[in-house]
């Protein structure tokens, strides 16, 4: 599904428009002249899917995940065996829990115990997974994604912008959804502070689109839901969530 002139999604589950399994995040390819990035992974089922669609040929590969949920990151390990070259990365201390399958802080046997994942599901170990820092350029030869550290949702969360000729997007993962809601969860590394401010930072921004996690996708004018989520938390309440 083409939204922008380099962007296109490839994957998106229950929470989103039934293109793929039904765990998997939106998961969205970005396109330049030197390479390709995707961004998130899923949550593995349909990893054979999401490699089909990536270009052949030469070049930069790229995957950027925004965090390590299972529904986001799940995917990385199969991706990278079917995509060979594949440049894995995420943010600390995401980075080294996707590269051990370390499930308990990825809160996947929490999400087994609701009923999320089923209850054979498993996190592949993804040992390939680079570190990817804040404020760091990933320039595919005429759009250029800037990594933006937002914890708050999880620990290592991460959005990035892309800069485009037809305008700036925001990947932002499960930190911000359209109408300004956000991702709060019982979970042992979702902190209100963090999410504040990671919001407050977000809504700095100048975008034309939002390209979130799940649920709607905002192809205009997106910065007002930025600043939505923003105000709300300025008043010492908490946006409306979204799971």
């Amino acid at each position: 599904m083409r939204l922008t002139d380099h962007v296109e999604l490839v994957a998106s589950g229950a929470a989103g428009f039934d293109l793929t399994d039904p765990l998997d995040c939106h998961v969205y390819l970005v396109r330049g002249e030197r390479g390709w990035a995707l961004v998130d992974a899923g949550a593995g089922a349909s990893a054979a899917t999401i490699a089909a669609a990536v270009p052949d040929g030469p070049g930069e590969r790229h995957l950027l995940l925004t965090h390590g949920h299972a529904d986001h990151a799940g995917g990385a390990a199969a991706l990278a065996e079917l995509l060979p070259g594949l440049d894995v990365r995420a943010a600390e201390p995401a980075r080294a829990w996707i590269a051990a399958g370390a499930e308990s802080m990825l809160s996947v046997d929490r999400g087994r115990a609701a009923g999320v994942y089923p209850a054979g599901y498993a996190f592949p170990p993804c040992p390939s997974v680079r570190p990817v820092a804040d404020g760091e350029r990933i320039d595919l030869g005429g759009v250029v994604l800037h990594a933006i550290a937002t914890p708050g949702h999880a620990d290592g969360h991460v959005c990035y912008l892309l800069d485009a000729p037809e305008g700036r997007a925001l990947f932002s993962g499960d930190c911000v959804f359209a109408g300004g809601r956000i991702s709060l969860q019982n979970l042992h590394d979702s902190r209100v502070p963090e999410y504040a401010r990671s919001v407050a930072r977000l809504a700095g921004l100048e975008i034309d689109a939002l390209l979130p996690g799940h649920h709607e996708i905002s192809l205009a004018r997106a910065r007002r839901h930025l600043t939505a989520a923003r105000d709300v938390f300025a008043r010492g309440l908490l946006p409306e969530s979204t799971t």
